[in-house]
């Protein structure tokens, strides 16, 4: 692939994932925080099962492209493993680009280690008002019945890969006030954390947009 197409896609698709995922934080979640738990609850996790579809596609996409170009942009004798660490770090187009592709792929490990503690929370208690991923997965499987693990592993439920229906309008039960502010607090550090993963990738767009220039 040419290098002008490695450009536009490791950086493009790097800034649009950051913009759809700083989306989530500052319009979709203080909507959901101003419902009550029994509603917002169906509606994040709806956007959980979407957004491990969509986000770690474009940083494997976004990464890679700029790896591919960092190889491009080093020096024949430096493309190699150990070459290619001597520019770790460096402001030359090499150096960016591998910077530029670190910050993007870093929004993998950050969900998993930053995030997923609070996600799988907001998981397990829709599962514990009797909500489901969507409103296709609410008519199969055990809802209400799982652990936060076994609902995104779906086992006993239709494939998420699969499920391209809308979110579960309500869960089973009502939630009660605790409940509602329980749920707006996690929400709300849902959002801040998530803000972070938008600024990585941002970022990753960022420096891949300097080293092409430069």
């Amino acid at each position: 692939m040419s290098t002008k197409a490695l450009q536009v896609i490791s950086i493009s698709s790097a800034l649009i994932g950051s913009g759809g995922i700083a989306t989530l934080s500052l319009f979709d979640i203080p909507e959901l925080q101003s419902q009550p738990a029994s509603r917002s609850l169906p509606m994040i996790r709806w956007l959980f099962s979407r957004g491990s579809h969509t986000f770690p596609t474009i940083a494997i996409i976004s990464s890679s492209s700029f790896v591919s170009l960092a190889y491009k942009a080093l020096p024949a004798g430096d493309r190699t493993l150990s070459g290619a660490l001597k520019h770790v770090g460096s402001t030359g187009p090499a150096g960016l680009y591998l910077a530029a592709a670190v910050l993007a792929f870093s929004i993998a490990p950050f969900t998993a280690f930053a995030m997923i503690p609070t996600n799988f929370t907001l998981i397990r208690k829709n599962e514990e008002l009797g909500g489901a991923r969507s409103a296709e997965s609410a008519k199969h499987g055990n809802v209400g019945e799982r652990s936060a693990e076994e609902s995104v592993d779906g086992k006993d439920d239709i494939s998420q890969w699969r499920d391209v229906s809308v979110p579960q309008a309500k869960t089973e039960k009502d939630s009660s006030e605790r409940e509602d502010r329980e749920v707006k607090a996690l929400l709300g550090k849902f959002g801040q954390l998530n803000s972070v993963r938008a600024i990585l990738i941002g970022a990753g767009g960022i420096v891949g947009l300097l080293a092409a220039l430069s």
